[in-house]
């Protein structure tokens, strides 16, 4: 908490993870993103790597371009409506919401996408797939699972019923990144975690309906 507050200034900020302290103290920052960039930014000016390796495109339109699928398109994956979701019919807009979101985002990649690779930018994985990664691979591995509603969706499937081509290629390159994969959470242990996130709640809103 204490290094929290170097990070954050603002009175009363509750402090909270992914909080990067940089050379012992010299910079901390907080906030997902923030943190995000600032590593992206770090590799591309240390790295010898070639520009289709890195994490920022070059362009500075591009680049632009990568902030606005994040603003636009980093909520269209919430899977936790779904998952606290008991009565069939909040069940039911819950999953047409999805349905929405995923639509939304693949409009983006079609319209705003580069040809030659299933990523934004091609075969370039950029921040664009960083920032949504980690929600992409858990609406793939905890909504098939029939977790707190008990049904079974598949994000996979949805994009088949709802005819994305163009984003299914791009989600199923994003979770099978080597980079993605090897930073996830365990199948098991996500969906026991989860569970015992969902159990919490429930504790709380009885608890809250008592008083």
């Amino acid at each position: 908490m204490d290094i929290y507050t170097m990070a954050n200034p603002l009175p009363g900020a509750r402090a909270k993870v992914p909080v990067l302290d940089v050379n012992g103290g010299e910079s901390v920052l907080c906030e997902s993103l923030v943190v995000a960039e600032y590593i992206a930014e770090l590799q591309a000016s240390t790295s010898s790597a070639t520009s289709s390796s890195l994490l920022l495109p070059q362009r500075p339109e591009d680049r632009a371009v990568m902030r606005l699928f994040t603003e636009l398109c980093s909520s269209s994956f919430s899977y936790f409506p779904i998952l606290r979701a008991r009565e069939e019919s909040k069940l039911d807009d819950a999953v047409e919401t999805l349905k929405a979101g995923l639509e939304d985002v693949d409009a983006f990649l079609n319209k705003m996408g580069s040809e030659g690779g299933p990523f934004l930018f091609g075969n370039q994985f950029t921040l664009a797939e960083c920032s949504v990664a980690p929600f992409v691979q858990r609406a793939c591995i905890i909504l098939p699972s029939g977790l707190g509603s008990g049904r079974s969706i598949n994000p996979m499937e949805l994009c088949d019923t709802c005819n994305l081509p163009r984003l299914k290629a791009w989600m199923k390159a994003v979770i099978d990144r080597p980079s993605v994969v090897g930073t996830g959470v365990p199948r098991d242990e996500m969906i026991f975690n989860m569970e015992k996130m969902l159990k919490r709640f429930e504790a709380m809103e009885k608890e809250q309906t008592k008083q």
